[in-house]
C-alpha cells in the first residue's frame, strides 16, 4: 500500500464509477483538466439505464461510455483502471465493490460514497481489502492526490471550489479526517494559509471505515512529498489514540496539527449523538477533551479552539510550490448541447477527386454505377459514375444540426427503430432542405433552353420574388469559396462542352455582384455539372433531361448518400442511449394568448 501515492502520481489514475452522480463526475473531469491532464481519468460508468454520459472536459463536451455491469467493460478500458468510485446505495455497495476488485485485482483502491453500509459488510471489506487497498469510506467525500487524482466530491464539486483549493499542484501537507464536510474545509484552510495539499483522505464517518487511520498515517510517513499532517477529529471512538500511539513510538515523525471537536458535549446532562455514527461518547476517554490531551502529550499540536487550530496550520513550514491561477472564466458558463452528435464526414477535408485527363480505373465507383443503372435503366460511362460517386461522398453528412439529422436523432431517442427514424429524417427533404438539387437542375435547364442572358434570367427571377435554387450559402462567400464546389468543378475539365455549368457561373457573377454570399453553392454545382455530363456522356436530349427533372431524379443524388448520414446519426444515438429527448423550456418562445 505504501507505493500507492507514487504509482498514482506516475499516471495510474484510471477510474471506474459505479453508479452515476453527475456533479461529482463532472468535478473529477474539471480537476483533471485544471491539473493539465490531456484526457480524463474517468474511464467509464457502470449504470443500468444508459449507454453514455455527456459531460465537459474543459470547454469541450465529451461522451463517457456507460456499461450495465463490470463484466461488459471492454479490454482496452480495463487495462487503464486503477480506482473505483462507488456511488451506489449502502445496501448495494458491498456486492459491487467486491465485483470490482475481483475484476480488477491490480486496482489500487477506491471510495465508497454511501453511508449506513451494514456493519457486517463493512467489516468483511476490511477483512478482504483493509491492508492491501486504499479505500475511503463508507461515508465521506473520497481521496485527493494533488495534481494526480480526485476520487469523489473531495475538495468540492464546482470549478471555483477546485480552483480555490489549489490542489491541482502537488504540495506538502496531508489532510485527514473522518468527516467529509470538514475534510473539504481543511483543504480550503490549508490553501488559504498559503500551503498546498500533498494528499487528502476522508476516512469515512461510519463506524467501520475500510482503511484505518493508522494505515493512512503510514502512507503519509512513507511519502517523501508530505512534510506535515493536518487532522480533524470528533468526540467518540479511538482514532486520536492511534495517532498518539504512533507519535509516541516514533512510527510517525512528522508534525501533526489536530483539532478534536465536541467539547460542547460536556454542557449536557447526557452524551449527545453528533453527525457521524461513531461521534458519541461511550466512555470517558472518548470525550473530545480527553483525546485532545492525549494528542498534546504525545507531541501533536492540538489547540483548544478552531481559531488557534487555523493559526497553527498557517505556521507550518511552506514548501517551495509556486501558485498558478487557472483561467476558469472561459469554462464557467458552459452550456451543454441538447443533442449529442458528431460530424459524420469532415467537410473541411475535401479530396481532389479527379486528375486532368485521368478517369477512374475499371471496378472503381461500382456502387455509383449500379445505383445509376437502377435509376436510369442503363449502364453509364466512367465519367458519369465517377461524378456520382464523388457527389455521394460529399453529401453523406453535413453535421447534426440540419433538420433531417435532428428529426432522425429525436425519433431514435424516442425508442423508435431505424426505418422509422430514417423516415422521419427523410420527410424533411423538400424545397428548404435537400430538395434544391432538383430545383437547381430545373432552373439551369430552363435558363439554357431559353437562350436568355444570365442578367435577364436573374432579373426575371427577381421580379417573380422567387429565390434561385443553387445560389447562396450561409458560410461561404466571394473570396471564401466552397471547397466542395471547387472539387466538383474539376469534372468540367473532362467535358468538351458544359453549357449548364457555364450558365450557372454567369448567373453567379450577377448575383454575387449584388451580395457576396450569393455564390454558386454545392447543390447548384451538382445540378449544372450532372446535366452537362448526362448530355455529353450519356447522350441525353433536352426533353429527356426535362423528364428526369419532373421525376425528381436529381434529388436522388442527395437522398441516397444522406440516408447513410441519417442512419449514422441513428446508430450513434442508439449506442449512447441518452433517453427521450425533451427540448429545454428556456429555449421555447411561448406566446400568451387571450383567455
Amino acid at each position: 500500500m505504501l507505493k500507492i501515492l507514487e504509482k498514482t502520481r506516475n499516471g495510474e489514475d484510471g477510474i471506474i464509477a459505479i453508479g452515476n452522480h453527475p456533479a461529482i463526475i463532472q468535478s473529477i473531469l474539471d480537476f483533471d483538466f485544471l491539473s493539465g491532464k490531456k484526457k480524463p481519468s474517468l474511464q467509464c460508468i457502470i449504470t443500468g439505464n444508459r449507454k453514455a454520459h455527456k459531460c465537459f472536459f474543459g470547454a469541450r463536451e465529451v461522451i463517457v461510455p456507460c456499461f450495465k455491469d463490470i463484466e461488459h467493460v471492454p479490454a482496452d478500458i480495463k487495462k487503464r483502471v486503477r480506482w473505483m468510485l462507488n456511488l451506489q446505495s449502502g445496501r448495494r455497495a458491498f456486492d459491487s465493490s467486491v465485483r470490482f476488485f475481483e475484476a480488477f485485482p491490480q486496482a489500487l483502491g477506491g471510495h465508497i460514497f454511501a453511508e449506513n453500509v451494514p456493519e457486517a459488510h463493512a467489516t468483511e471489506l476490511i477483512r478482504r481489502y483493509g491492508r492491501t487497498k486504499l479505500i475511503a469510506g463508507p461515508s465521506g467525500v473520497g481521496i485527493l492526490i494533488s495534481g494526480a487524482l480526485k476520487l469523489g466530491a473531495i475538495g468540492g464539486i464546482d470549478l471555483t471550489q477546485i480552483e480555490a483549493g489549489k490542489f491541482k499542484i502537488p504540495g506538502s501537507i496531508a489532510v485527514v479526517s473522518t468527516s467529509g464536510g470538514m475534510t473539504n474545509e481543511l483543504i480550503r484552510a490549508v490553501a488559504a494559509s498559503g500551503h498546498h495539499v500533498s494528499f487528502s483522505i476522508c476516512i469515512g464517518g461510519d463506524r467501520f471505515p475500510v482503511t484505518s487511520l493508522s494505515d493512512v498515517l503510514a502512507l503519509a510517513q512513507a511519502d517523501a512529498q508530505t512534510k506535515a499532517l493536518v487532522y480533524f477529529g470528533e468526540l467518540g471512538g479511538s482514532d486520536e489514540y492511534e495517532i498518539a500511539e504512533l507519535l509516541k513510538k516514533k512510527r510517525f515523525t512528522k508534525p501533526v496539527v489536530a483539532y478534536v471537536a465536541g467539547i460542547i458535549d460536556e454542557a449536557f446532562d447526557e452524551h449527545m449523538q453528533f453527525g457521524h455514527a461513531k461521534a458519541l461518547v461511550h466512555r470517558p476517554d472518548e470525550s473530545a477533551r480527553a483525546k485532545r490531551e492525549a494528542l498534546v502529550k504525545a507531541g501533536a499540536i492540538s489547540p483548544a479552539t478552531f481559531t488557534e487550530f487555523l493559526q497553527a496550520i498557517a505556521e507550518l513550514p511552506r514548501s517551495a510550490v509556486r501558485d498558478t491561477v487557472a483561467d476558469i472564466e472561459t469554462i464557467m458558463n458552459r452550456t451543454p448541447s441538447i443533442l449529442s452528435t458528431r460530424e459524420i464526414v469532415d467537410q473541411s477535408e475535401i479530396p481532389a477527386f479527379v486528375k486532368r485527363g485521368k478517369l477512374a480505373r475499371r471496378g472503381e465507383n461500382s456502387f455509383a454505377s449500379s445505383a445509376l443503372k437502377a435509376l436510369l435503366g442503363c449502364a453509364v460511362s466512367p465519367t458519369t459514375a465517377a461524378f456520382a460517386e464523388n457527389t455521394f461522398e460529399l453529401l453523406i453528412d453535413h453535421g447534426g444540426a440540419v433538420s433531417g439529422a435532428v428529426n432522425t436523432m429525436v425519433t431514435a431517442r424516442a425508442g423508435k427503430d431505424m426505418v422509422s427514424s430514417l423516415a422521419a429524417g427523410l420527410l424533411t427533404v423538400g424545397p428548404r432542405f435537400g430538395g434544391a438539387v432538383n430545383e437547381s437542375a430545373r432552373a439551369w435547364l430552363s435558363g439554357v433552353a431559353s437562350k436568355k442572358s444570365a442578367a435577364d434570367f436573374v432579373e426575371e427571377w427577381a421580379r417573380s420574388g422567387a429565390l434561385i435554387s443553387g445560389i447562396g450559402h450561409r458560410k461561404y462567400r466571394v473570396g471564401v469559396p466552397d471547397p466542395r464546389v471547387a472539387a466538383l468543378a474539376q469534372f468540367a475539365i473532362l467535358l468538351k462542352k458544359h453549357p449548364h455549368y457555364d450558365f450557372a457561373r454567369e448567373v453567379e457573377k450577377i448575383t454575387s455582384g449584388k451580395n457576396g454570399k450569393l455564390i454558386l453553392n454545392v447543390d447548384g454545382a451538382i445540378a449544372a455539372l450532372f446535366l452537362d455530363i448526362l448530355k455529353e456522356c450519356e447522350r441525353y436530349s433536352h426533353e429527356e433531361l426535362a423528364e428526369l427533372v419532373e421525376a425528381e431524379f436529381f434529388n436522388a443524388l442527395f437522398i441516397i448518400p444522406r440516408s447513410v448520414g441519417f442512419i449514422s446519426h441513428f446508430i450513434e444515438q442508439k449506442l449512447h442511449d441518452e433517453g427521450l429527448f425533451r427540448l429545454p423550456e428556456e429555449l421555447l418562445f411561448v406566446r400568451k394568448g387571450k383567455k
